[in-house]
Parts: C-alpha cells; structure tokens; sequence
C-alpha cells in the first residue's frame, strides 16, 4: 500500500474515532501507534519503537517521554503525547517537558501530538537547543501533498538523519518567509510600499507617508491580480486535460473564464483557509465554487455562460445574483465571499 493510502485509512480511523477517546492513553493506542506503523516502524519491536522511554536530566529522575523511535540503539525520534481533545497543542504550555526531554536524549527531534496534528520540533537555530517553534506540522484533517512528502522522509525505509535535518531547516526559513509574504498580502506595511514603488518607479519625488499611504490598496490589488495570473497559468494546462476528456464523454465543459473566475475566489481565500478546502462543480447552468467539495457548503456560483455574467451567493436557499461586466470584478466581491466562508464554518461548528 502507498504510504498515501496509509495515511488517508488513518485520517478515516481518526474521523471515525476522535470523539470517543477520552484519555491520553486511548489517544496514543487509537492513533499515535498506527501513526508510527504507517511511517513503518514496528511499535510492538522495542529494536524500533520504546514506550515510556527514560529520558533521565541531571535535575531529576524518573522522566519518561511516551515513545522513542530508535535506531542502532540510540534515539531518533521522540514522542510526546497528549489526549486528542487537546487541539490547540500549546506549544507555550508544554515547551518546558519538550525542552527536558530533548536535552536529556540525543535524539535530533521531537514531536508533539494529539493524534491528529504533529508538530515536529529540532535544534535548527542553536546546536542542542530545542527551538521555540515547530519546523514542520501535519494536520491529519488538512494536509497538502507537499506536506505529505516531507512526512514521507520520517519514514523508516527513508529516513537519513543529515538529509532530514537539512530539509529541517530549509523548511523552518520557509515557513517564516512564508509568514511574512502573507502578512504583506494581508496588510502591507509601509518598507514594503516604499520598496515597490521604489523599484517600479511610479513616483519620481520623495516616497512620502502620504504617497505610502495612497499605494497601500494598490498593493493589495497588484497582490490579488498577480496570484490570480499565477492559478489562472497553473489552470491552463489541467483544463486542456480536462475539455478533452470532457468532450469525449460529452458532458459539460468547463471553460477558461470560469477557472479564472475560480482561481480568484481562492486568491480572495489565501490566508483565510486552507485552499485545498476550495473546490469547484461544474453544470450546464453554472460553476459552482464549493467548501470540502459539498454542494451544501456552496461559496458563490459564477454564471459565465451567456453574454451577461453573474457572480451569485445563495442566502436561506435563495439565490441572489450580481451582474459583472468582467471576472476581474469578482475582487468588488471579496467582503462577502469571506463571510460566506465564515458563515458556512460557523454554521459547521
């Protein structure tokens, strides 16, 4: 079985399970030990995997992380379980035990679960100084499948301890560049303002507060704009594919207007939910934009298919259609396209 496969039985197990673990112990028998047998470690084999593994400080005795992985004898990986209700991980909360247990061992991570999210912590910043933060988690619910390749490298077949550190890092710096790009898309600040109107030249005099002040917006719509050609390119190749296939079943065809249309709501979206929730299905009538895929959970529908366009949000089942001239007017839409997001998470909850 692909290790894919693997982890998607698990997320099900987990699905189906999470709401009757009531202890820390249920959690780490019902999904932390299958989660150790996907990565392909033997969890009854005390050669690969110990339970309640000593992890004895000069300051105290008796200290017990709840799974080591092992290899040639020594510690590679540790393990430190909390009960699956515990879905924030406080990283603050539990950094101390974290910290004692990685300075005790010489295993080059540790992770902290709950069974459905892992947050995998190493010395990136200083040798033998456990980080602040995790250089990597996996959310068993949502997970891209980038994600699922670097789980993929802690895999027992894969693992190589210098290639895996390596990657550590490299994900660590991604992962707070990545921070700081979405904050700029979010709320530009003003050295970033000044630094593009700087490079692109659109002022001659003295990059002033006010002029700062006027670029900020345009920043945001140059944000949007640029995301939208980048899905919009992504797109292109995946609906030749698909129009293809289409037309040979003779079903509806999805055309260029209604993916760009599309890629704009997700780009509305970056920052506000994980992507990979947004979908769409298309009709004969119109593209309807969707959460998780469900025709209940519906965003917007995008009426494409004659010469007036309607982008249109349904309310208590009624539709409510607004004319465009464009798909780029789709960005006039944004405000309640988030809130109809919201809306549809709140209702969930």
């Amino acid at each position: 079985m692909e290790f894919s496969e693997k982890i998607e039985q698990l997320k099900e197990r987990a699905t189906g399970l999470k709401d009757s673990l009531q202890t820390e112990e249920a959690t780490k028998n019902a999904l932390v030990m299958p989660f150790l047998n996907a990565l392909g470690y033997d969890v009854f084999n005390p050669l690969e995997v110990v339970p309640e593994f000593v992890a004895d400080s000069r300051l105290k005795k008796d200290e017990k992380v709840d799974y080591a992985v092992m290899k040639d004898g020594k510690p590679i990986i540790l393990i430190e379980c909390k009960k699956v209700d515990n879905d924030k991980l406080d990283v603050k909360k539990h950094a101390g035990q974290l910290f004692k247990y990685f300075t005790a061992c010489k295993a080059k991570f540790i992770i902290l679960t709950n069974g459905i999210v892992y947050k995998f912590f190493s010395d990136i910043e200083e040798t033998n100084v456990l980080d602040k933060d995790p250089f990597f988690t996996f959310n068993l619910f949502e997970y891209k499948e980038n994600q699922l390749e670097t789980l993929a490298e802690f895999c027992k077949e894969n693992f190589d301890l210098e290639k895996v550190y390596s990657n550590a890092g490299d994900l660590k710096y991604i992962r707070q560049f990545e921070e700081v790009i979405e904050n700029e898309y979010r709320t530009p600040s003003d050295d970033f303002v000044r630094y593009l109107i700087s490079k692109s030249g659109v002022c001659d005099g003295r990059i002033t507060d006010k002029v700062i002040e006027k670029h900020k917006s345009t920043t945001v719509e140059a944000f949007n704009l640029f995301m939208s050609k980048v899905m919009k390119t992504s797109l292109d190749f995946s609906l030749a594919t698909k129009q293809d296939e289409q037309e040979d079943k003779n079903q509806v065809v999805t055309t260029l207007e209604e993916l760009e249309g599309y890629a704009i709501v997700k780009s509305i979206l970056n920052g506000c939910i994980d992507l990979n929730r947004i979908t769409y299905r298309d009709n004969a009538s119109y593209c309807n934009v969707l959460l998780d895929d469900n025709i209940r959970k519906t965003v917007c529908r995008l009426y494409f298919n004659r010469s007036q366009k309607y982008i249109a949000f349904l309310e208590c089942k009624k539709e409510h259609r607004h004319p465009i001239n464009s798909v780029n007017e789709i960005f006039g839409f944004a405000e309640q396209i988030k809130n109809k997001v919201d809306e549809t998470l709140g209702a969930k909850a």
